[in-house]
Formats: C-alpha cells, structure tokens, sequence
C-alpha cells in the first residue's frame, strides 16, 4: 500500500494506519519491515501486535515534544 511513500526511521515512534482503517500507536522496525503496536507494560517478552509494511496504509511521527522525556522527572 505504501510503496510510493518514505518509510519511517528505525525504531521511530509513529502513529500508524492499517488497511481496516484503525489508527494505532507504536514503533516501526526495519529490520522486520513491520510496525509493531504499543500495547503497555507487559515486558520485553511481548511485543504487540505486528503490522507489515505492505499492511500500512498511513503513518506519521508521534510529536516527542508531546512525550516527557523518561529520563526526566518532573516535580509538579
């Protein structure tokens, strides 16, 4: 589907697309040519749902400036 389009850097937080037209959020590999859905804090072991390339319809960058940075805390 998105053979036209630039695919996102490696490991980059995206906000992605599939061809059911559910938006999902989570990271793209390329080294599986797949993106791969957050799905919480469930550990290393799980990784979420998988969506190949040729799956995607859609995606963009997840705004970081949105996102604390984890190695930051901050005192409210």
């Amino acid at each position: 589907m998105m053979k036209d389009r630039k695919l996102p850097e490696d490991q980059s937080l995206v906000l992605f697309t599939d061809m059911n037209g559910i938006p999902r959020e989570g990271t793209y590999k390329k080294a599986s040519k797949a993106f791969i859905e957050a799905i919480g804090d469930e550990g290393p072991e799980d990784t979420g749902n998988i969506y190949p390339e040729e799956d995607i319809v859609s995606w963009e960058y997840l705004d970081k400036k949105d996102r604390p940075n984890p190695d930051i805390m901050v005192i409210l």
